[in-house]
């Protein structure tokens, strides 16, 4: 069960790190998994998929409890991130950072979002990948503006795309 969690996990990584990209020619680039399968399917939960520049970074994070949806994306050194819990999209704007440096980002951060209220990430660095790190424990805590917590466990990548 683990493994097949794992397969998901870096096939939906790295849909969201090229799913969005496309050649000279405008077609589409085949999407691959890091055991270099093919990748079919694009779960139609949760964001969309992001795109990253040449050199650039990001911290793509899915829900623990339905790992088919993709929830939260920050680009590196950005301030900012997106945020879809349920139906809403939250725009995030970084507010403190702190934990320990992990590539680009910090593993304890603070956001304000669009609809007024607090969003804090804290999570746990896992293993490294080639072009990233697993983050394997994960905790998004959202505070309404009356007062109300929501905590949502997380799992997810810091994922860079390569220089051409």
């Amino acid at each position: 069960m683990m493994w097949s969690i794992r397969n998901l996990f870096i096939g939906l990584g790295l849909t969201c790190l090229v799913g969005c990209a496309s050649t000279a020619t405008g077609t589409a680039p085949q999407t691959v998994d890091l055991a270099g399968q093919a990748v079919s399917e694009v779960p139609q939960s949760g964001l969309g998929p992001q795109q990253l520049a040449p050199g650039e970074c990001g911290l793509f994070l899915w829900s623990k409890t339905d790992t088919s949806s993709f929830i939260f994306f920050s680009p590196a050194a950005s301030g900012n991130a997106i945020f879809k819990p349920e139906d809403d999209l939250l725009d995030l704007q970084q507010v403190n950072a702190g934990g320990t440096i992990f590539g680009q980002f910090n593993t304890e951060q603070g956001y304000t979002s669009s609809d007024g209220g607090a969003v804090e990430l804290t999570f746990e660095a896992g293993e490294s990948l080639s072009g990233g790190q697993r983050i394997s424990d994960g905790l998004i805590t959202m505070t309404d503006v009356d007062g109300w917590r929501t905590k949502l466990p997380v799992l997810g990548l810091r994922a860079c795309m390569p220089e051409e």
